[in-house]
């Protein structure tokens, strides 16, 4: 259904809703948002052409001569979450590929399929959390990855027994998570105060035993049934019963729905949601209202993304700066949204006719597709020592941010800085002439760097502290030095590391 009508107050709000809902504010973005009713600009990004991966890395493919591997794959990556329109659907796509993961550590070099898997994140990242749960169930990668592929029914004269790996993150990780949860999303505790488990090693096996008899796709093409290999008996799966002559569809059908419509499902979702787009630390109140969109859009339909992404994104405590539950809002940025913030401020593009980047591991401490366990880049609860574990909050992303990880990223931010120097042919570069052209006058300057690094939310701190570098510290005449200098200055600032809520 349409969403209503909401207009922003000012341009500062129209500024924190393009960083959580795109990878980075550009020059005239703050100005057409801010210009038009928001229902507007969602529905032009709803009817954006999706940008899929696939058939460009197969373009890329093609005109480097070389054969698929991970710097043509993330070169795709980075081509669209720099240039690509439809910036809400491929940031909504990696937020989920971060729920709903897989790995190239896990199935090596399969850089078509990995490829094929984030095209099904991008294109059911405005559709409905049911479909896309069947899709990423059957897909190819995910069944390498999890190990569902070739899962067969018990064998006792063989000792073999259905593979439980995919059943088990399914629940834990994709659905429901570890607790039971009352109808706040607040986790139910028994008598003695502990957490009530949403589910037991019984109901891992028996969801196992109803995945069985999926065997390989290919690239785009998803898991068939194989019927021979698929146990038909009777199960029991979180109290709800499986009748006996069921084939491999008909299990999987009757699994998802009952994870689909499990009271936990809207608020673990929406948790995660938030978190990879907003607060780290949501309100309960804030929970509430994104996890009420996804039991109902508003026209009785369950799991509807658009309306999931309206309520997190447009939510009036959002708005306010008041969705989280403690007084820091907002959270660190992962780095590797930290560095597409940073390109995308530039302008940054490639030259030559297709993308290649080398190593984000390396650089970032992660890479899309690239994490080390199916737990994501960061464990969910991680807090760092200090007022935020105090504090009983969370904060993920900075276990990414290692006293090593960070040289590496300040080396990065340098050399995408020196972007404008670039010649050779898929290097990064950057047209650095509208600093150059400013760069003698500060006020000018700061205001151009406010303008295109901060879209307009520059805090008066580092502004003084930019004053201070352009008239005392550098003379005018050293005019590369004065760019290159209070650029790496913005970009390192711990306000440029942070996604934080502007009232």
């Amino acid at each position: 259904m349409p969403h209503p009508s909401l207009r922003l107050t000012h341009q500062h709000q129209a500024a924190a809703l393009l960083y959580r809902a795109t990878f980075g504010p550009q020059d005239n973005d703050l100005n057409v948002l801010f210009d038009q009713d928001i229902s507007q600009w969602f529905e032009t990004q709803y009817n954006a052409p999706a940008s899929y991966h696939l058939p460009q890395l197969r373009h890329a493919v093609q005109l480097s001569n070389k054969e698929a591997n991970t710097n043509l794959r993330l070169g795709v990556w980075w081509q669209y979450a720099l240039t690509a329109e439809d910036q809400l659907r491929q940031r909504m796509a990696y937020a989920l590929s971060q729920i709903l993961v897989v790995s190239s550590v896990g199935i090596g070099n399969r850089h078509e399929e990995l490829t094929a898997y984030y095209d099904l994140l991008v294109k059911h990242s405005f559709g409905n959390f049911r479909d896309l749960l069947k899709a990423v169930t059957i897909n190819a990668a995910m069944g390498r990855y999890l190990t569902l592929r070739r899962s067969t029914k018990a064998n006792p004269k063989n000792n073999t027994f259905p593979d439980e790996n995919y059943a088990r993150e399914l629940m834990q990780l994709f659905t429901i998570g570890l607790w039971q949860l009352d109808d706040n999303g607040q986790p139910l505790v028994d008598h003695n105060g502990n957490n009530i488990p949403s589910y037991n090693q019984i109901d891992v096996q028996e969801l196992a035993r109803a995945l069985t008899g999926w065997q390989s796709g290919h690239n785009e093409q998803p898991m068939t049934p194989r019927e021979r290999n698929h146990d038909i008996d009777a199960k029991v799966i979180l109290g709800h019963h499986f009748a006996a002559g069921q084939n491999t569809e008909q299990d999987l059908d009757q699994a998802l729905d009952v994870l689909f419509n499990h009271q936990n499902t809207p608020f673990f979702i929406a948790n995660l949601l938030i978190k990879r787009l907003v607060t780290s630390n949501p309100s309960q109140q804030y929970l509430y209202r994104v996890a009420q969109a996804f039991i109902d859009n508003g026209n009785g339909v369950r799991g509807d993304f658009k309306a999931v992404l309206w309520a997190i994104l447009t939510d009036n405590a959002v708005l306010k700066g008041q969705a989280s539950r403690y007084s820091h809002h907002g959270l660190l940025k992962e780095p590797i949204l930290m560095a597409a913030n940073q390109a995308r401020a530039l302008g940054v593009t490639s030259l030559g006719d297709y993308w290649d980047v080398k190593n984000n591991v390396r650089y970032f401490g992660q890479g899309p597709l690239q994490a080390e366990t199916v737990f994501n880049f960061y464990l969910p609860d991680f807090a760092p020592q200090g007022e935020i574990a105090a504090n009983d909050l969370t904060a993920p992303e900075f276990s990414l941010l290692t006293s090593h990880q960070m040289l590496s990223i300040h080396n990065r931010i340098c050399a995408v800085i020196n972007g404008y120097k670039a010649t050779k042919p898929q290097q990064w570069y950057y047209d650095i002439n509208p600093f150059m052209a400013v760069q003698h006058d500060p006020i000018a300057f700061i205001e151009l760097i406010n303008n295109r690094l901060f879209a307009g939310l520059i805090s008066d701190s580092l502004r003084t502290q930019l004053m201070d570098l352009l008239t005392n510290q550098i003379p005018v005449k050293a005019r590369i030095r004065r760019i290159e200098t209070a650029l790496y200055t913005a970009f390192t600032s711990p306000e440029f590391f942070c996604q934080e809520f502007v009232a």
